[in-house]
Formats: structure tokens, C-alpha cells, sequence
């Protein structure tokens, strides 16, 4: 059995990750990002991911996706330019069967 190393696996969730956003409209791209960025900047309490996808809705995108693991990298990319910071606290999912969610804040 081969022997795997957590750089294997952090190599495999960058794989997937990217392979997920290149397969992901551009238009909606675009579209989550300036959910998270609006939220970003009014919500002073935080907002997590099931807030991203209700502004989504809001803005008639939520069926432009085929992967909804697409606003993971979406996420990362706006906490990478320093747009969002994630937080230590967690919120029950609305969209996940309470699951908890992180909360994220503008910076």
C-alpha cells in the first residue's frame, strides 16, 4: 500500500478544486463573487456560505451552477485577496441539515 502524506492530499484538494472552477460558468464566477463581496461589506455580524447562496437566489444564479461545490473556490479566492477572513465561529447550515458552517467577515 502506497504510503500518502498530507501534501498528497492538499495536492488532490487544489486538484479538485481547481478542476470544479474551471468547469464553472464564468458569468456566475463573477456573480458569487460580488455576492461575497456585498455581503462582505454590510454585514457587520459575519454571513456564511447559505447567506452567499440566498443573495445568489436573489440575484436569479442559483440555478447557473452545476457543481454547488463551485463557491468553495470562489471563497477561498476572495479570503486569499484579503476581501473576506474567516472566523472562529460556526453557524448551523439552513441548506446542509444544520450542519455547521464557518462565519466569514469583511475585512
Amino acid at each position: 500500500m502506497e504510503h500518502r502524506t498530507l501534501f498528497d492530499a492538499m495536492a488532490e484538494r487544489d486538484a479538485a478544486v481547481n478542476k470544479v472552477e474551471s468547469n464553472t460558468d464564468s458569468n456566475w464566477l463573477r456573480a458569487a463573487e460580488a455576492a461575497i463581496k456585498m455581503l462582505a461589506k454590510s454585514r457587520v455580524n459575519g454571513f456564511t456560505t447559505d447567506d452567499v447562496w440566498a443573495r445568489l437566489d436573489a440575484m436569479g444564479m442559483t440555478g447557473q451552477v452545476h457543481d454547488n461545490r463551485a463557491l468553495g473556490p470562489v471563497m477561498r479566492r476572495c479570503a486569499r485577496d484579503k476581501i473576506i477572513v474567516s472566523t472562529d465561529k460556526y453557524a448551523p447550515s439552513l441548506r446542509r441539515h444544520c450542519a455547521p458552517i464557518r462565519v466569514w467577515r469583511g475585512i
